[in-house]
């Protein structure tokens, strides 16, 4: 199984979260690259990583935040399993007040991050209706604390998914250990 692990806004495809999905699913199977900060030119680079993998192996896409709903399209465009860390399920709406002058957290690389983006974001979210067909291979994890996104709401809007929230932690998420353990047990994740 392949593992594509797709960062959040002002991150970067290195971390603590994807040192522990290369542990679990071996070094060699877990791909993660610092996206464009284009939303347009993220999800066309994923979709061509994406169809230049999916017919070879099985393949589980893990996004956080922003990459949380880069993953939401993303599996339901290629009808692919998806776990979703914190989610961010209306980006166009969560990133109104980052337009403008940005500096990632972890590259320290400064850029902009423009008004049409959102118009791009808008684009990409799926229905609640369409998601629906979808829901057996979706798998929403949620830190209760996070200061960023209402976890409670969430919870709400992914109801009758396979929703797990752990008590406590924030927007970085600290049950990656607990995450892991359970998809340990979910075999029709744990072998695509």
């Amino acid at each position: 199984m392949k593992v594509i692990y797709i960062h959040g806004f002002n991150s970067a495809g290195y971390g603590d979260k994807v040192n522990k999905l290369k542990q679990f699913f071996g070094d060699e199977n877990v791909l993660s690259i610092n996206l464009p900060y284009n939303p347009e030119k993220a999800i066309a680079l994923l979709e061509f990583i994406i169809r230049n993998i999916k017919n070879e192996e099985p393949l589980l896409l893990v996004g956080t935040s922003l990459g949380g709903a880069y993953t939401l399209y993303l599996s339901y465009k290629f009808d692919v399993p998806g776990v979703v860390i914190n989610p961010s399920v209306k980006p166009s709406e969560d990133l109104k007040t980052e337009v403008g002058k940005q500096k990632n957290y972890k590259t320290e690389e400064e850029y902009e991050f423009k008004e049409e983006y959102l118009n791009f974001l808008k684009r990409i979210e799926i229905p609640m209706s369409e998601l629906q067909k979808i829901k057996d291979k979706l798998y929403i994890y949620l830190d209760e604390e996070d200061e960023l996104l209402d976890s409670r709401k969430t919870a709400e809007y992914f109801k009758g998914f396979n929703v797990r929230m752990f008590p406590g932690g924030n927007h970085r998420f600290q049950h990656m250990d607990e995450l892991l353990e359970d998809l340990k047990r979910k075999k029709e994740v744990r072998y695509g």
